[in-house]
């Protein structure tokens, strides 16, 4: 395989076909945007879609190796991408977009932003979806003061936390005292040692709900929010350890 890199501002090149790993496609990612100009394959596992409201236009894709967001313009993703689906996405013609901490799979960008939603109707163009639901990807097994940025958008388990004290009685989500709209929000976990934060979008469907304060077994992807790392929830995935 050779690879090309063509400056031409923050955009490169990249020739080459096989298939490839999550972790290889962070490799060729450079700050700004990477175009795929051949057909690199990504074969992996939804582990974060809108069902429940965690993510908007965005689904995460997981392999061993770990996870990226693709950017689709499109609601209700969970109906054709529902979690455990296994997903081919065909890279060519796409681009890696790199914006601090994360990465993103997606079209040329054409404004701020590191790449372009991926047009419903152009989805069957990239994405190519399996027959069956599967378990076959189980999250990884982490300790929290293990998890970091080299974790980002991995699928991850964090066992026998709790929530701080002093965040007792807290919805998953803030109120915006002006719109009296929920927030994004960040709450805060501990194993005794170390302090997890836990980040909550404002359009899950859990927002106004209390956040539980047992003992707690915690499964979602790896999040950045405010340059720290954090957990997002995936499918609210939060159950007591003697479960």
């Amino acid at each position: 395989m050779v690879l090309l890199g063509v400056g031409c501002g923050r955009q490169h090149e990249i020739i080459g076909s096989r298939e490839v790993s999550v972790a290889y496609l962070w490799g060729l990612a450079h700050e700004g945007s990477t175009q795929i100009k051949e057909d690199l394959v990504l074969r992996g596992y939804v582990t974060l879609n809108d069902v429940l409201g965690e993510s908007s236009r965005s689904f995460v894709v997981s392999d061993e190796s770990g996870g990226l967001e693709v950017k689709l313009d499109a609601a209700n993703i969970f109906t054709f991408l529902p979690l455990g689906s296994e997903v081919a996405i065909h890279c060519s013609g796409l681009y890696i977009g790199r914006e601090g901490g994360t990465l993103a799979l997606g079209l040329r960008p054409t404004s701020v932003y590191a790449v372009d939603r991926i047009p419903l109707e152009q989805m069957l163009n990239y994405i190519v979806v399996g027959e069956y639901v599967s378990d076959c990807l189980q999250p990884t097994l982490i300790a929290i003061g293990d998890m970091d940025y080299d974790d980002m958008f991995r699928y991850v388990m964090v066992e026998d936390v709790w929530l701080v004290e002093e965040e007792r009685g807290l919805l998953w989500c803030d109120v915006d005292a002006t719109t009296g709209e929920y927030i994004s929000s960040v709450r805060h976990f501990t194993d005794g040692r170390d302090t997890l934060a836990i980040v909550t979008a404002p359009t899950a469907i859990y927002a106004g709900w209390k956040v539980p304060h047992y003992r707690a077994r915690c499964i979602g992807v790896v999040d950045i929010d405010k340059n720290m790392v954090a957990l997002r929830l995936s499918n609210h995935q939060i159950t007591p350890m003697e479960e």
